[in-house]
Order: C-alpha cells, then sequence, then structure tokens
C-alpha cells in the first residue's frame, strides 16, 4: 500500500512539474510573440519617421530643416515628456490595482482626460502660430502646424498604449501601419504641390497620427462611461506619480533631443540639423528598446501585484545586459558603415557628422539603453522618485561639459556632453541599487 501510495505521489509531482513547464512554456511563446509583434509595430513608427526625415534632409535648405528639427524637438517634449509622463507610464501599475472588469472605464477616462489636455495645449499653440503670422512673423505657420499635431500624436499614442497594455499588440500594430501609409502618401503629396517647408512637414505629422489614432472608433464596444470614483481614484494615482515620470523624462530629454534647440542657439541650426540626423541614425536602437520596455512594462506590474519581487529586479539586470549588448553591437555597426549610409541616402547637404560624433553618439545611447534596464522596475511600480536622483546627477554632468565641449568642438562637443551625461545616471543608479540591496 505504500509502494503504491509512493508511485501516486510520484506521479503527482512529475504532473506538477509537467503542468509548471508547458506553462512557462506558454509564456515564454506568448512573450516571444509579444516582442515580435511590437518590434514590428516600434519599427514602422521608427522607419516612417527615417524616411520622412532622410526626404526633408534632401529637400529643405538646411536652415529650414532646423527649425522642422526645432519644433519637432518641441513637440516630442510636450508629448514623450509631459503627456506621456501623466497618463502613459505609470499606466500599467494604476491599472494593476484595480479589477479588469472596470478597465472600459479606465480606457475611455484616459481617452477623454488626455485628448482635453493636449488639445488644450495644441489650442494655445495655434493661437500663438496666428499672432505670429499676424504681425509678419516666418514661423506663425509652423507653430500652427505643430498645434494642430500635439492632440493627433496623443490620440495615437494613448490608442497603443492602451493596446499594450491590454496585450492586444495587432491594434497597435495596425494603427503604425496606418501612419506609416498615410505618412508616405502625405509626404509625397507635399513634394507634389511643391509645399516644401517646415510646416508642411509637421502637417504631414498631424494628418497621419489623427487617421492612426481614429482606430480607436472601432473597439468603443470595449469602452465605458467612467463613474466618478473610479475616474478620480485613477486620475489621482496617475497625476501623483505623474509628476515624477514627467520631471525623470524631462531631464532624459533635456540631455537628447532637448540639445538640438539647445545647440541652435549655441552653435547655429545647421548643428540642431546635423544633431537631428545623428539621433535618427540611433533610432532603430532607440525604438527597439522601447518595445522591450512597452512589451516587459505590464507583465512587470503584474509580477509585482504577485509579489514576486526578487523575479522583477532579477529582470531589470536580464534587460540592462540585454539591451546594453544589443546597443553595443549596434553602435559598432554604425561606427564602420554610419558615414557610408549617410553619403548614400543624403545628397546635396553638409552636416557636421564625422566617425568620431557617430562612436560617442554609440557610447550614449549604449549607456542610455543600459539605463533603462536597470530602471524598470521604477516605472512598473509606480515609484520614479527612486531614480530621479540619477537623471539629475546627468544633468548637472551635461550642464558643466555643454557649454565648454560645444563651443570648443560644436557637434562633437554636444556628442560628448552626452555621454558624460548618460553615464553619471547609470553610475548613479547603480550605486543606488547596490545601497538599497546591502540595506
Amino acid at each position: 500500500m505504500s509502494a503504491l501510495t509512493d508511485r501516486l505521489d510520484r506521479v503527482a509531482a512529475q504532473t506538477r512539474v509537467a503542468a509548471a513547464v508547458s506553462g512557462t512554456l506558454r509564456r515564454l511563446r506568448r512573450a516571444g510573440g509579444n516582442v515580435a509583434l511590437g518590434l514590428i509595430d516600434q519599427a514602422l513608427l521608427s522607419g516612417s519617421a527615417f524616411v520622412l526625415t532622410i526626404v526633408l534632409a534632401n529637400v529643405l535648405d538646411i536652415n529650414s530643416f532646423g527649425r522642422f528639427s526645432v519644433a519637432w524637438s518641441f513637440s516630442i517634449l510636450v508629448e514623450a515628456v509631459f503627456l506621456r509622463g501623466m497618463f502613459d507610464d505609470g499606466l500599467p501599475a494604476t491599472a494593476h490595482r484595480i479589477p479588469r472588469s472596470r478597465w472600459p472605464q479606465l480606457r475611455l477616462g484616459l481617452y477623454l482626460s488626455s485628448l482635453a489636455v493636449s488639445a488644450t495645449l495644441g489650442l494655445l499653440l495655434v493661437i500663438a502660430g496666428f499672432v505670429v503670422v499676424a504681425f509678419g512673423g516666418n514661423a506663425g505657420e509652423l507653430v500652427i502646424a505643430t498645434g494642430l499635431a500635439i492632440p493627433a500624436v496623443r490620440l495615437q499614442s494613448m490608442f497603443r498604449r492602451i493596446c499594450y497594455l491590454d496585450g492586444r499588440l495587432p491594434r497597435a500594430l495596425a494603427s503604425s501601419l496606418t501612419y506609416c501609409v498615410v505618412l508616405v502618401a502625405s509626404a509625397e503629396l507635399m513634394i507634389v504641390l511643391r509645399l516644401t517647408g517646415a510646416a508642411a512637414a509637421m502637417a504631414c505629422i498631424a494628418i497621419s497620427a489623427a487617421v492612426a489614432g481614429s482606430l480607436m472608433l472601432c473597439y468603443t464596444r470595449e469602452l465605458a462611461w467612467p463613474q466618478a470614483r473610479i475616474f478620480r481614484g485613477s486620475l489621482r494615482r496617475l497625476f501623483r506619480n505623474g509628476r515624477w515620470f514627467v520631471a525623470t523624462s524631462l531631464t532624459y530629454w533635456i540631455g537628447s533631443i532637448g540639445l538640438i534647440p539647445v545647440c541652435g542657439a549655441l552653435i547655429g541650426l545647421d548643428a540642431s540639423a546635423s544633431l537631428r540626423i545623428l539621433l535618427l541614425v540611433f533610432a532603430p536602437l532607440s525604438q527597439f528598446c522601447a518595445t522591450m520596455f512597452s512589451v516587459r512594462l505590464p507583465e512587470i506590474a503584474a509580477e509585482l501585484r504577485a509579489g514576486r519581487r526578487s523575479a522583477v529586479t532579477a529582470a531589470a539586470r536580464e534587460n540592462a545586459l540585454l539591451l546594453g549588448s544589443i546597443a553595443t553591437a549596434y553602435g559598432a555597426v554604425v561606427v564602420m558603415l554610419g558615414q557610408r549610409i549617410l553619403a548614400f541616402v543624403i545628397h546635396g547637404q553638409t552636416y557636421d557628422i564625422d566617425t568620431g560624433s557617430l562612436a560617442l553618439m554609440g557610447i550614449a545611447m549604449g549607456l542610455d539603453a543600459v539605463w533603462l534596464g536597470l530602471t524598470l522596475p521604477l516605472f512598473a511600480t509606480g515609484r520614479p522618485q527612486r531614480f530621479m536622483l540619477s537623471r539629475i546627477a546627468g544633468l548637472v554632468a551635461l550642464s558643466c561639459v555643454l557649454p565648454t565641449a560645444a563651443g570648443v568642438w560644436g557637434v562633437l562637443g554636444a556628442v560628448a556632453a552626452m555621454v558624460a551625461s548618460s553615464a553619471a545616471s547609470v553610475i548613479t543608479v547603480v550605486l543606488t541599487n547596490s545601497a538599497r540591496e546591502q540595506a
């Protein structure tokens, strides 16, 4: 009888092991599928931005392209720093604190609130643009187009973020594909009609984002009018954490895209254009890191909800190693082939880009990739203030290096300041994590 019992126990144990292995494989397949779809999704966005920028770099004079780059960097400041930090970055942590049955209310509440804020900001820019036009300014049309682009991009961004939260990446992929197709068509129309100006280029982005974001209308059945309590509670949590996300993203923006207008002021619009091209070369790497971040963030937030904090810490280290390794390989390829690729795709314009600036940008982007991997728990737990110190350290390093380096070496000096900023951020994160683990 005892032998039979022992055999049954062994069979039961083997069954549990087999079930655990099977469950792990299913999760890996699902995660792998999500990463693949996410990479395609981000590749479409990155590819469309790459193509548009290359087209503009060829059809616009360098000063017009510099003006477009400054306006583009400002739109990124509003969308990717302020609006995304306020509504998107803390969404997984907030959503996993309420039952899934209430997610339809959360979705509609996010759409309404984020569109209201972005539309208000866009309207202020449109009014400012009309004022500039009335006084005879040349930048008025570009300001108006930027004001129209901000709520359009916010709509598309919110739709895609909710798709990632729900694990419905094919929908996000459809939105990005729509954006890509409309952007190519509108850019072609711009060239045919000879509307080759910075304002027309920004209008192409506004139209494409509005069409891509309107796909949310196909899924209105998954929305529900939010109860006042749910709406206020979710927004209160998002805004409470959002101020830290915004501050963290702002310091990151200042050390990367924000250098475009700074270089324009310190060196000239040609430097803004050159730095925009440099960032464009590394855009695929940035999009890959963003994909890994978007796919893993809801998963880590769910793990935290289950109390598996050790697994989250291990995931952060694994992602830092993965992203850092990929960034190193990508940077090596860019250093070897970047100059030839730029010479092939850009004609008739002279940009201040050499092998040294490509190599330094590769180092800066590699350090940023490592930082992003290490800070995944920051966003999953909704506690960005813990890592805010790292971005402040990076900003201090940037402020110390940039004025002298940019004045002496131009664009190369600006990129060297980015390296100093990224290195200071990574070192601070590592020291902070080590001190917390020892404690």
